[in-house]
């Protein structure tokens, strides 16, 4: 990824219907609620959505949420979850993905010493991204959201010596 023209930054008013915009088009899904639920990260304390640009052009989100036991899935732990991350197909593997989980993991550890995310089993991109900050396995359990129907929970705890999440965005 050029950080000189990629930039990832919080989600604001003017960025929820270009998101909305990306998530009907790359997911094939109806826009529904989710312009609601993509404002609510803006003003929620326990949840923010990070947007990533190419020249002001939103190209991808992820999102992290304050979630309830059981609410990311059945025996989850309560707490902060990393979730939704989308790339526009033409910017994959360009290490967006990579800017987006080092801001929500910024975001996440300024408030718990914890992170947690789901993911199917068979989202082997997910996996690895997830992998290499050092998030582990946590368990298992069966999904009607993932096509393997099964989720993998995974933790990562914050250490001294931990994954560097530095700066997230190329222009701050």
């Amino acid at each position: 990824m050029s950080e000189a023209t990629v930039r990832v930054e919080p989600l604001t008013m003017a960025d929820v219907a270009p998101a909305v915009g990306l998530a009907v088009r790359v997911l094939g899904v109806k826009p529904g609620d989710r312009g609601q639920q993509f404002a609510a990260d803006i003003t929620g304390e326990r949840r923010q959505m990070f947007v990533a640009k190419l020249s002001g052009r939103v190209v991808a989100y992820g999102r992290v949420l304050d979630l309830a036991a059981g609410e990311a899935g059945p025996g989850t732990p309560a707490g902060c979850y990393l979730c939704g991350v989308l790339v526009d197909p033409a910017w994959r593997g360009r290490g967006i993905a990579t800017a987006l989980t080092r801001a929500r993991l910024r975001w996440a550890f300024a408030r718990t010493g914890t992170v947690f995310y789901v993911t199917g089993a068979d989202n082997g991109a997910s996996l690895r991204l997830h992998a290499a900050f050092g998030f582990r396995e946590l368990g298992r359990f069966p999904s009607e959201r993932s096509a393997a129907g099964v989720d993998v929970l995974s933790q990562l705890i914050r250490t001294a010596d931990g994954p560097d999440i530095g700066r997230f965005t190329g222009g701050e």
